[in-house]
């Protein structure tokens, strides 16, 4: 699909789905802390997402992190349509300079101000293991991760490792956001990574046991 496509399937489920948010006091401690946010969440969970955003977020906060290899032409199309800023860089673990210099442009961004949205098993797995550059990012620019899991039932489920699904406009769709992290200097990134994987295991099983327990307005 390209990313003319991914734009208006994500405004037209935006528009058209019902949205149900569990944990916006989770958001709001985490804004009170007056720092950037990194908003996480597992790949295959981004389209779901992108309603939740478009209607509780300011877009244009948001840094959108991108591979920069074949992919990256559709989703900067999609990223900018949208209003958030894309942000292609090598997600493949490169020790290059040019990677190192676009990391740290990075963080740069974030400490600035900037908030971002960072699926960290992407862009191609294994899926739900973390790479470690969102807590050297949270790090280095003193910024909050918010963990986040989203669950709808119906949609189309990407036949590949992420379990992406495409949500079907008109879609009941349940968010959850997580207890905000911070990642204190000299901290154990190990176990933050460890953390971070058991939150955003959470939030994404919440998610769904919103959705048959909650009842939508």
């Amino acid at each position: 699909m390209s990313g003319s496509g991914l734009y208006a399937w994500a405004r037209m489920t935006s528009r058209l789905s019902q949205f149900q948010v569990s944990g916006l006091e989770h958001l709001q401690a985490a804004q009170a802390r007056q720092r950037p946010l990194i908003f996480a969440a597992w790949h295959g969970m981004t389209m779901m997402l992108v309603g939740f955003f478009a209607n509780q977020y300011d877009l244009t906060r948001l840094v959108l992190i991108l591979p920069d290899d074949w992919r990256g032409s559709t989703l900067v199309v999609f990223a900018s349509k949208l209003g958030v800023t894309p942000f292609p860089m090598n997600l493949h673990g490169d020790a290059s300079m040019a990677a190192a210099r676009q990391l740290a442009n990075l963080v740069r961004q974030v400490k600035a101000g900037q908030d971002a949205y960072i699926t960290p098993d992407g862009p191609e797995g294994p899926s739900y293991v973390i790479k470690p550059g969102i807590t050297y990012i949270a790090q280095k620019a003193d910024a909050t991760i918010l963990p986040v899991g989203a669950y709808a039932r119906r949609g189309y489920h990407v036949p590949r490792w992420d379990r992406y699904v495409m949500p079907y406009p008109f879609s009941k769709i349940a968010v959850q956001i997580g207890a905000p992290l911070v990642v204190e200097k000299g901290a154990d990134v190990t176990a933050v990574s460890t953390h971070l994987t058991h939150q955003l295991h959470h939030v994404t099983l919440q998610a769904a046991a919103n959705f048959y327990e909650k009842p939508f307005p």
